[in-house]
């Protein structure tokens, strides 16, 4: 008898910490799912994220693949574009600052090494708003990506550099993006 308690014990408390640990790992994904981030992606990498264009000129189709005609060219690199799908056959549907997309191959993008300013955008000496300002930066600035921080960034434009919060520049959160154009 106090065999068989044991066992329907140790049952139970199985049961119950199976249970916690699948409501915990749902938790975990709602806010992420809530805010539409995908990780079930051909890459593996979140959805959306932001990406920077590795070159110079950088041809954007309007399908994914080389037989879709060139829709424009982006002629900056290190300017950042937002991933907001991707095929399995290495092609990224991007969106740009001004919320135009179109499909670049994986092999034009590189990790993310800069964001730009949107509009006129102050730069504090530490990460927090009550910190006292280093500088500002014009709008459609490139500035590269040192840190992030809590919500903040770390960023560096010739000789302004200092902390922006993360949302107030395009290149910034994937999920809330800082917008020059339409959305």
């Amino acid at each position: 008898m106090r065999l068989r308690a044991a066992a329907i014990s140790a049952l139970l408390m199985h049961l119950i910490l199976a249970a916690h640990s699948a409501q915990a790992a749902a938790t975990k994904q709602q806010p992420a799912q809530a805010a539409g981030l995908r990780l079930d992606t051909p890459s593996g990498y979140p959805v959306p994220r932001f990406v920077s264009l590795k070159d110079a000129e950088t041809n954007c189709r309007i399908g994914p693949s080389f037989k879709h005609p060139v829709r424009f060219v982006f002629k900056r690199a290190g300017a950042p574009v937002l991933v907001v799908a991707e095929s399995v056959d290495h092609w990224r549907k991007v969106r740009d600052s001004d919320g135009d997309e179109c499909w670049a191959h994986e092999a034009t993008l590189t990790a993310q090494t800069h964001v730009l300013t949107v509009d006129e955008t102050g730069l504090q000496r530490q990460p927090s708003g009550a910190a006292r300002m280093s500088g500002r930066l014009g709008a459609g600035v490139l500035a590269r990506l040192v840190k992030r921080k809590d919500g903040w960034l770390l960023i560096d434009a010739g000789k302004a550099k200092g902390w922006t919060a993360a949302a107030a520049v395009w290149g910034g959160d994937p999920i809330f993006p800082a917008s020059a154009g339409r959305n």
